[in-house]
């Protein structure tokens, strides 16, 4: 049985330090608004016990990291923040996202990377207001590997009322983010149900696998509906955009994570093993991931550097 009392003991990590008293009240309120599946999922979370990462190995050039923002929706269930690409940016332009980007500094840590970051695209205010929401850092996760060869770790955060009785959050009310905004970011702010990754269906999902580079990797394309709630920036219309389609590494991020909040298997078929730590450690054994970033190195075939045993494994 999921111990309450347990839980209610834990001391939150959050971005405003709130004292010991304010962490336990806040965790005492905010237990009635999630179901009890989304609170085993956080509570798997905050258990997860990364491997070790090479992401403090790397050149400061090659470090990056997202915020998977979760909170509770409607339903009592666990929604993620995410969103589109600014059409004029020069990497990954008109794609959907997360909230995230390159650390500023060697001493910036990845959630501090990604919670700055997420300031600047998405207006999530570095200083909520303490006596209506609490934000709880709860863990990071296994680094990626993207395809521009920047070593990205996803970094999990819950945000909720201090006070059950306001009910779930609308992300719309958090954001320093409106229509009116101009913002060259992001074209659009929305979110989805966190545990559909998991989930295959009729119009919401495809997948494949394909090569990059030697290795046997599973794309993953999700299709999420436009709706009226989503926040659109620059005052532009979405007429006749549908879908925002999720794909690519957010969608492989967004799956591993939902693979550890709610401990099973997805209904699709995904690699094993969850992040690229195995293959970022060997690429720098190698003498890969060096501080000059080259885009000569995007051509490069894993199976030029590795046996086939090891690709296997990674």
């Amino acid at each position: 049985m999921f111990n309450v009392l347990s839980l209610r003991c834990r001391l939150r990590k959050s971005i405003e330090a709130p004292s010991t008293v304010e962490s336990l009240c806040a965790c005492h309120i905010r237990l009635p608004m999630l179901s009890q599946l989304s609170l085993n999922c956080l509570q798997n979370l905050r258990q997860f016990a990364p491997s070790p990462t090479s992401w403090h190995t790397v050149s400061l050039s090659r470090r990056a990291a997202v915020l998977i923002l979760l909170h509770p929706n409607s339903l009592g269930d666990l929604s993620v923040v995410l969103t589109m690409r600014g059409p004029t940016l020069s990497s990954f332009s008109s794609q959907a996202a997360l909230p995230g980007g390159k650390a500023d500094s060697e001493s910036e840590s990845e959630f501090s990377t990604a919670r700055r970051e997420a300031y600047e695209e998405i207006g999530l205010p570095l200083l909520l207001d303490p006596k209506k929401y609490v934000l709880e850092e709860i863990v990071t996760l296994p680094a990626h590997l993207a395809r521009n060869w920047l070593v990205v770790r996803p970094t999990v955060a819950y945000l909720s009322h201090l006070n059950a009785s306001d009910g779930p959050i609308k992300i719309n009310d958090v954001l320093e983010l409106d229509q009116s905004t101009t913002n060259e970011e992001v074209s659009a702010v929305f979110t989805v149900p966190f545990e559909r990754f998991l989930r295959v269906g009729e119009g919401w999902y495809k997948g494949s696998w394909m090569d990059w580079g030697g290795l046997r990797r599973r794309q993953h394309v999700f299709s999420v509906k436009v709706t009226d709630s989503d926040i659109i920036p620059n005052n532009i219309s979405m007429r006749g955009q549908l879908v925002y389609k999720v794909w690519g590494l957010t969608a492989r991020m967004l799956l591993d994570a939902a693979r550890i909040a709610y401990a099973r298997e997805p209904e699709m078929e995904c690699s094993t093993n969850p992040g690229d730590e195995l293959l970022i450690s060997k690429m720098i054994e190698i003498g890969k991931l060096g501080a000059t970033r080259d885009k000569s190195e995007q051509r490069v075939r894993f199976s030029d550097l590795f046996d086939k045993e090891l690709l296997a494994q990674l």
